[in-house]
């Protein structure tokens, strides 16, 4: 049952993220900057995070960030490439193509993260199956993001 909860969670996490990031788009349309738009992001983004944060009362779990080693604070840095670079390509390449590809590049990445069990996910060994899925869903990115 909680299987199937955190599938039905992920899947509308999905489709949030094929609405925040165009809304970002838009957002830059209307300020003419992306990189406005994504400090305007990330701003309401910590704000949000202050109130559920402070919600929570988890005021305790703040004083262990020293414990957190500095090269995984990249994560923010990623998180603003990822904002920016979708908000800039959107009105450029297209939702369907920038999806497309994001999901494939995904897929690649969590194939060999998932192999080794990088960054402390449980290991799920690459095999000849997952392999074939992958090239699959990059042929499919290929014809799919083709000019009509």
């Amino acid at each position: 049952m909680q299987t199937v909860l955190f599938y039905t969670i992920s899947l509308a996490l999905g489709m949030m993220l094929a609405v925040y990031l165009p809304m970002n788009s838009a957002v830059a349309h209307h300020l003419d900057s992306t990189l406005a738009a994504t400090i305007t992001f990330f701003s309401v983004a910590l704000f949000t995070a202050l109130i559920v944060f402070i919600s929570l009362g988890q005021y305790e779990a703040i004083t262990k960030i020293k414990l957190v080693p500095p090269w995984l604070f990249l994560t923010g840095v990623f998180s603003v490439m990822m904002v920016f670079g979708t908000t800039y390509l959107i009105p450029r390449i297209g939702l369907r193509q920038l999806f497309i590809l994001t999901v494939a590049g995904q897929i690649v990445a969590a194939l060999l993260i998932g192999h080794y069990g990088i960054l402390g996910v449980p290991k799920d060994p690459i095999s000849t199956i997952k392999v074939i899925g992958a090239v699959l869903v990059m042929i499919g990115a290929i014809f799919s993001t083709l000019p009509s």
